[in-house]
């Protein structure tokens, strides 16, 4: 049985996927519950987004797959709540234009894009995203408020930590204020945006770039996966998902644990850490319910906010 509440793409490929012979246009159109002509329609607009559909003589076939697409009717049911870019400038940018053009909508939405022209990072850094690699914005429509807006951020990262770990096997460590770590380097950086009325935000985006199975030639940084292919953008972006709105419940809460569990994850803890701007020297203690951070210099604590000052990140 297939969902009605999916587009008639997605129902064509995971009938196409699921066959071993070819499937005639008027089995699918049956199975899709629409017109045959729907059929050659979708068909016809798959094929030019890259999927090998062929017809033989006794139906179509699907001799070359794109399993990991991130176009929309890839996601099933959910496909409503997705938005791809083959090429965009910043999907930062894109899921702006949809947060500002959607103030009613309840529920997250995710863009998605394959190559991005003006990736950025924190602190206005260029953002190389390597290929294969996860570029996606996830806006979020929290009634949090702006001040709390942080703990959005750091359930982003625990989310991602965690998703990664499940997926490979390996540990992932958070750092402040935004990014997600392996033992041999970066292999997430997060970037937030937000919108609000008075003290609550309309909404809250979060940039996301994953390297999964490789990286960017530079310093410090990593891939989550060793192997090509192993780990695909598709199947990290749901299971990110999945334990994204777990955390988000958490951080949408009074409570201490979101804290908790960042804290736990960070491989910063207790240990020696300087300033960019200065070189000044700090132990980085822990970061507080807002996501500020806990800084000891010989014996005095300061609590810094996010973008006061930046990190120098190296390996301990």
């Amino acid at each position: 049985m297939v969902n009605n509440s999916t587009s008639t793409k997605s129902k064509i490929l995971s009938i196409l996927r699921e066959s071993k012979a070819p499937v005639s246009g008027e089995v699918i159109a049956g199975c899709s519950e629409v017109s045959r002509v729907a059929v050659w329609k979708s068909i016809q607009s798959l094929q030019q987004s890259g999927y090998g559909i062929t017809h033989e003589r006794t139906g179509y076939v699907l001799k070359e797959d794109m399993q990991d697409s991130l176009f929309p009717w890839e996601f099933g049911d959910k496909e409503s709540f997705f938005f791809h870019c083959i090429e965009t400038e910043s999907t930062m940018d894109e899921a702006k234009k949809i947060a500002e053009s959607h103030p009613q909508q309840n529920h997250i939405q995710i863009v998605t894009a394959d190559r991005q022209t003006k990736g950025r990072g924190s602190s206005n850094k260029k953002w190389t995203t390597a290929k294969g690699s996860l570029a996606c914005t996830v806006i979020t429509r929290n009634t949090v408020s702006a001040a709390e807006s942080r703990r959005i951020t750091m359930a982003s990262q625990i989310a991602i930590a965690k998703a990664l770990k499940n997926l490979t096997g390996r540990t992932f460590y958070t750092r402040w204020p935004n990014d997600v770590w392996s033992s041999e380097g970066k292999v997430c950086g997060i970037l937030d945006e937000l919108a609000a009325q008075g003290n609550l935000c309309s909404w809250i985006n979060i940039g996301i770039g994953v390297n999964l199975s490789c990286h960017p030639k530079i310093k410090n940084a990593d891939q989550a996966a060793f192997t090509k292919g192993s780990l695909s953008r598709k199947k990290m972006l749901l299971a990110f998902l999945d334990e994204f709105k777990f955390q988000e419940r958490i951080a949408c809460e009074d409570s201490n644990a979101l804290e908790k569990q960042w804290n736990s994850l960070c491989m910063d803890s207790g240990k020696k850490i300087k300033s960019a701007e200065n070189g000044k020297e700090f132990t980085f203690k822990k970061i507080n319910g807002l996501g500020f951070a806990v800084l000891d210099s010989e014996g005095k604590e300061s609590i810094v906010a996010p973008g006061k000052i930046s990190l120098i990140k190296e390996m301990h």
